[in-house]
């Protein structure tokens, strides 16, 4: 047998095996819990060390509870590390650029570091880049902190987040911007809360086409060409006794007003008073019905975009009882995820 035999050899017979390893640990798991199917495994992905992707990004800039957080100066700092004249040209709103930063608040006293510039960067700088990102990023490094550096630069941040950006001159003071809500499935879900729904600006500038109204009031339609589905769902904790709107009814529903949204292109955006508890609820039922996962995994995902969300204990355990359609059985305590 030839080396080049064996070689392909070697690679179809560790292909096959790994494929056979994945498909036995699979059944595996599946027969140890009694369920009809294993869930499928849904997370963030994992971006390389001290990197972010745009729709983190985008989520660190509106994550917040009565207010977004980055109005507080403490919260984020971003840094534009591009030529001065691209920066006064356009830029991410509240970004300082890389050569005034003796105008920001100290780095050891922010809570994260977001730096970008031009390079479609797919890594952290290594030793011995000397560009204006990985100067400013090893300075920061010596000084004991850990700055993330955006994934792609400029040109994917300004196709993906156009929203998010602004002009003017290089020492701005930033109005603040609108509170957008959470990136959920980008161009696809967003996460919300009541105001956000009723603002025309953060509706067009998301592209936002299909809203899921989960309050006890019919909105305000704001835009004449936007399409609502109104799924009233109480605040109280156990919303299963008092005869009021069963989540796991609705979702069939919901699912096909999604589904809509996908087929022309548009934006969905579910939101609640607040947009912390029943639209949250709502939007991991979503989840796992369109990635087929488990509301352990939807839950944590959900919190991933928007760290204050809390659900009532009774919509959780509607979604609980989901897994069983799903997955022949319930795989997620429920008190296990606070």
């Amino acid at each position: 047998m030839t080396s080049e035999c064996h070689h392909n050899l070697s690679a179809i017979m560790t292909s096959e095996c790994h494929h056979d390893l994945s498909a036995i640990m699979t059944k595996s798991w599946a027969a140890e819990r009694a369920v009809r199917r294993a869930p499928e495994t849904l997370d963030w992905g994992l971006a390389p060390p001290s990197c972010l992707t745009p729709a983190a990004l985008h989520n660190l800039l509106t994550d917040g509870f009565y207010a977004p957080y980055s109005a507080n100066p403490h919260y984020l700092l971003v840094v534009d590390c591009r030529a001065p004249r691209a920066f006064t040209r356009r830029r991410l709103t509240t970004a300082r650029w890389h050569g005034a930063l003796h105008t920001a608040p100290p780095p050891n006293l922010v809570n994260t570091i977001v730096l970008y510039d031009d390079r479609p960067r797919t890594a952290r700088p290594q030793p011995g880049d000397n560009d204006p990102l990985a100067t400013v990023y090893h300075d920061l490094r010596r000084q004991k902190l850990d700055p993330l550096v955006l994934l792609g630069g400029w040109t994917v941040l300004e196709a993906t987040c156009p929203h998010l950006l602004e002009g003017g001159d290089t020492t701005p003071t930033p109005n603040p911007m609108p509170w957008y809500p959470a990136q959920i499935v980008p161009g696809l879900l967003y996460l919300g809360h009541a105001e956000m729904a009723s603002d025309p600006h953060v509706l067009t500038a998301l592209r936002v086409t299909h809203i899921v109204d989960v309050t006890e009031c019919l909105p305000p339609r704001v835009l004449p060409s936007m399409n609502y589905l109104v799924v009233p769902l109480p605040e109280e904790p156990d919303c299963t006794d008092n005869g009021c709107t069963d989540l796991l009814s609705s979702l069939p529903t919901i699912m096909a007003f999604v589904g809509e949204a996908r087929t022309y292109g548009g934006c969905v955006l579910v939101h609640c008073d607040q947009g912390l508890t029943r639209a949250a609820a709502v939007v991991m039922g979503i989840l796992m019905a369109e990635r087929q996962c488990t509301l352990e995994d939807a839950f944590y995902y959900v919190k991933g975009a928007r760290s204050a969300v809390h659900p009532n204990i009774g919509l959780l355990h509607q979604l609980a009882k989901y897994e069983t359609v799903l997955f022949g059985a319930s795989l997620t305590m429920v008190e296990d995820l606070f």
